[in-house]
């Protein structure tokens, strides 16, 4: 009986339970910032897929970053990442995740060589029967080098919204 008891609280802890054994989640970007010198502008579009398996989750996200000086154009920066993220069935309107960068995308003008670098996020996740309206705060940090061996350092914070379906 014990053993029985022990295994069907493991199992809940990494499964969740039947009701919440699989979400997909979807965000997007709403307010962008980061630190700038120059007086730049910034804004960021771009959209963060999750499947969630009782308490872990795969996800692939895109964002790309558009800094505007005060005087000229505005460039726009890609970053595309792979990450894990973990919602305790105790915490289960909380997630938190970290990713790796596996690409990136730099104006037409400059020739990507290779992007690399880390995305961290936590969201909240507000439950209405199947559905999760979510809140999320994401930072990133990459390095975008370009074939003529310049570098490109991103390091910027995108709060986001979206929504959840259980199944």
């Amino acid at each position: 009986m014990q053993r029985s008891i022990f295994l069907i609280l493991i199992s809940t802890m990494f499964f969740g339970t039947v009701t919440s054994a699989m979400s997909l989640r979807i965000h997007t970007p709403v307010q962008t910032s980061a630190s700038s010198d120059d007086g730049s502008s910034v804004s960021s579009t771009g959209l963060s897929v999750r499947a969630i398996l009782g308490m872990v989750g795969v996800g692939y996200t895109t964002s790309t970053l558009s800094v505007k000086p005060s005087s000229g154009s505005a460039s726009d920066y890609g970053s595309q990442a792979l990450d894990l993220s973990l919602t305790p069935p105790i915490l289960s309107m909380f997630t938190v995740g970290i990713g790796t960068v596996i690409g990136g995308s730099v104006p037409k003008s400059q020739n990507l060589d290779k992007a690399s670098g880390t995305t961290t996020f936590f969201n909240f996740n507000f439950g209405i029967g199947p559905i999760d309206l979510l809140l999320g705060y994401r930072m990133w940090d990459v390095v975008q080098k370009r074939k003529s061996g310049l570098e490109n350092e991103l390091k910027y914070n995108e709060v986001g919204v979206g929504v959840g379906f259980g199944f």
